[in-house]
């Protein structure tokens, strides 16, 4: 029998993209937002949805909360969209395989998603080129000859550390800024690794992505180049776009799945580097991307397959269309275009360059406008109270300038 629906953990874009396409196909979905700027929820393909706050410190509380709505959710699929829910159902998994159907990897694999020094060993042992690692980050390291800077400082869990600092990963220009970098994780309590920074280009990282099923064989696979990250340098896909998979990258993916285990989503993003040609390794994801629209759009339905591998046991191959267009996040797009002027500055004409193409919206449809504008609203509420604050200040400026005029004027 099959589930009734879908509880789909966390509501960023790439949950939208799952909404969605499971909608398409009949399915019903729930959505647990787990950050203040989730819009999945607000989808007309979302039948209710809940809440929960904190969970990068405390995973558990999305499983107490599943364990409250047992009743409402019995039998129920249950799709993680980020790392810190994954990591929930990992450390929880025969806890709640009884009562839902889980889309999720148990901890023996997800920690080789999860722990960056467990993946890094997995990805060299299948002859992965990775970038060189230093060390953790402990104040020996940074006080190492051999380091070569710049240098990348990236926590062994991403989640805790996005959620404390904010950013992906710190990058340090010299010993003392790796110092400072190195200080900031040991008062967080954070554990973190020193690596090479791979340079080159946003457009020079291409993602590797396939559907593996039980026996470890691939049902499809795409790759992604990213256009433009937001932020820059450092950040998710906000435009994209689908090419031609070099040589070398679908074979690196599978081998490093099937190495850990990994049924379901494999995603494995790499950097060619500018010095020698070769493409670098950076992160292997076992849960949906950000660009789940643009896979579906190409042929690649990632949501569908893994609903089909988990709940149905109808699992069929995909069948990429060849699309040409590229995807857009606009909201990101335009947003990181604006504030990061100094380290993505296009030009008008390269900035419009993939809105001239076949295109996708990641967020906006004409049918399902709510989480379109909740984007924006949001972005506009920030401007605008931004744009408070320092006038506030600037007033505050003006009264002391003021007072101190008058206190010095002779009598």
């Amino acid at each position: 029998m099959a589930a009734p629906g879908v509880v789909v953990l966390g509501g960023y874009v790439n949950a939208l993209g799952v909404v969605r396409a499971l909608h398409a196909r009949g399915v019903p979905a729930v959505v647990v937002r787990t950050q203040s700027f989730d819009i999945a929820h607000l989808s007309r393909c979302v039948s209710s949805h809940a809440t929960v706050t904190g969970v990068a410190e405390q995973p558990d509380l999305i499983v107490d909360l599943l364990e409250r709505r047992a009743t409402d959710w019995a039998g129920w699929a249950v799709l993680p969209t980020n790392d810190e829910a994954l990591a929930a159902l990992a450390l929880n998994h025969d806890r709640l395989s009884s009562r839902y159907r889980l889309i999720a990897p148990p901890l023996e694999v997800a920690r080789h998603l999860l722990d960056k020094t467990v993946m890094l060993a997995s990805a060299r042992a299948v002859g992965a080129d990775v970038p060189t690692h230093f060390g953790p980050a402990t104040e020996e390291t940074a006080a190492g000859s051999d380091l070569s800077f710049p240098v990348v400082v990236k926590p062994l869990v991403g989640y805790r550390f996005a959620a404390r600092f904010g950013t992906k990963l710190f990058v340090a220009n010299d010993h003392e800024e790796l110092r400072r970098c190195v200080a900031l994780l040991a008062r967080a309590k954070i554990e973190g690794q020193v690596v090479e920074l791979v340079p080159g280009r946003d457009s020079d990282i291409y993602q590797y992505t396939t559907y593996v099923d039980e026996a470890g064989e691939p049902r499809g696979g795409l790759t992604v180049r990213k256009l433009r990250q937001g932020p820059p340098l450092f950040g998710v896909a906000r435009v994209a776009e689908i090419v031609r998979s070099p040589d070398g990258l679908e074979e690196t993916t599978l081998e490093l799945a099937r190495r850990i285990g990994l049924r379901g989503i494999a995603s494995a993003e790499y950097k060619l580097d500018p010095r020698n040609g070769r493409f670098r390794f950076l992160e292997l994801n076992g849960r949906s991307v950000v660009y789940n629209g643009l896979l579906r759009r190409a042929g690649l339905d990632l949501p569908w397959l893994a609903w089909s591998d988990y709940v149905t046991g109808r699992l069929e191959r995909a069948r990429p269309n060849g699309w040409p267009g590229v995807w857009i996040n606009l909201h990101a797009d335009v947003l990181y275009s604006t504030l990061y002027r100094t380290a993505d500055r296009p030009s008008l004409a390269d900035f419009l360059t993939p809105y001239r193409r076949p295109k996708l919206e990641a967020v906006w449809s004409a049918s399902d406008p709510l989480p379109f504008l909740a984007q924006w609203a949001r972005t506009a509420r920030a401007g605008a109270e931004a744009l408070a604050k320092r006038e506030h200040r600037e007033l505050v400026a003006d009264r002391a300038r003021v007072s101190a005029s008058r206190a010095t004027r002779p009598l």
